[in-house]
């Protein structure tokens, strides 16, 4: 396999059957509020009240959550004293919207089907940004998404103690997958959704068991891993929106102060949708494979 082949960068332009235009607005929903989210919740609020195109390009913020800000979460996740007893969706919803004058809308409760657009438009796109903690977290995410016939762009981040990962897909298609590649404008409109390119996602991780907020009191996960995940996130939105993200994987360790990051191209969409026939077909469940690629 030639180098140009594995290192091809095909920019993600998610068109859908209506395709995108100018003024396309997308509508961020934020599934989890704790540890990665909280910071999440600042990273996506400081593009909305930003005055570049893809700031303008963002419409409702919806943070969903349904648990309290505790004592364990302060300092740690992105809440304060004053915080304790409030809903973490609440919490930082308030605080965005006093601080950057924006409306970002709040939901104590669980993520549910109900809570998102019957059906997407080219006006009305939706991204996802599951910031979950669990595999049970993330299947539920999935079998949504599984029930829809429109491509929603779902970005899942998640981390252990140093570890971590960020990856975003729009569909389970796999026809829709297979003739994703346009070579002739260096575009790709689908991309495999993280459950399906990693459904090792789909599995309890014992690595981050205790909950994060448990693990970095008890000093076993990084104080800053959550923090890192949020800006790769936030920098996800950024290029999706300005036409110019060219990963769809992205992988952090901490222990080591490595990233990398998997290309947009046929080699790599095929290898981790199923596609491939190939035997090597590259895994989520030992980082430094993924690490090698970048040496």
């Amino acid at each position: 396999m030639s180098s140009q082949v594995l290192n091809d960068r095909y920019i993600f332009y998610p068109t859908a059957a209506g395709g995108i235009s100018d003024r396309t607005q997308w509508h961020l929903f934020l599934i989890g509020c704790g540890g990665t989210g909280s910071f999440i919740a600042h990273a996506i609020s400081q593009l909305k009240a930003s005055q570049t195109r893809e700031g303008r390009s963002i419409g409702r913020i919806v943070l969903v959550d349904p648990d309290i800000v505790e004592n364990k979460n302060v300092g740690r996740q992105n809440f304060a004293p004053a915080d304790v007893g409030i809903s973490k969706s609440q919490t930082l919803a308030w605080r965005y919207n006093l601080g950057f004058g924006i409306d970002m809308e709040w939901v104590n409760s669980e993520f549910s089907k109900d809570l998102l657009h019957q059906r997407t438009t080219s006006l009305d796109r939706v991204i996802l940004i599951g910031a979950v903690d669990t595999g049970p977290a993330r299947a539920e995410i999935s079998e949504i998404l599984k029930a829809r016939t429109d491509d929603i762009v779902w970005i899942d981040s998640g981390n252990g103690q140093s570890r971590g990962q960020v990856v975003i897909g729009n569909t389970f298609d796999a026809e829709r997958i297979s003739s994703s590649i346009n070579r002739d404008v260096k575009i790709a409109a689908y991309l495999p959704y993280p459950s399906l390119a990693l459904p090792e996602l789909l599995v309890e991780d014992q690595e981050i068991i205790p909950s994060c907020a448990e693990a970095l009191v008890a000093n076993e996960q990084s104080l800053y891993v959550n923090r890192f995940m949020a800006g790769i996130v936030g920098e996800y939105i950024r290029r999706l929106l300005a036409t110019d993200l060219t990963v769809f994987q992205t992988w952090i360790d901490l222990s080591t102060m490595e990233m990398t990051s998997v290309p947009i191209n046929k080699y790599h969409i095929d290898r981790l949708s199923g596609l491939s026939k190939e035997d090597d077909i590259l895994s989520g469940v030992v980082l430094e494979e993924v690490l090698s690629q970048s040496r």
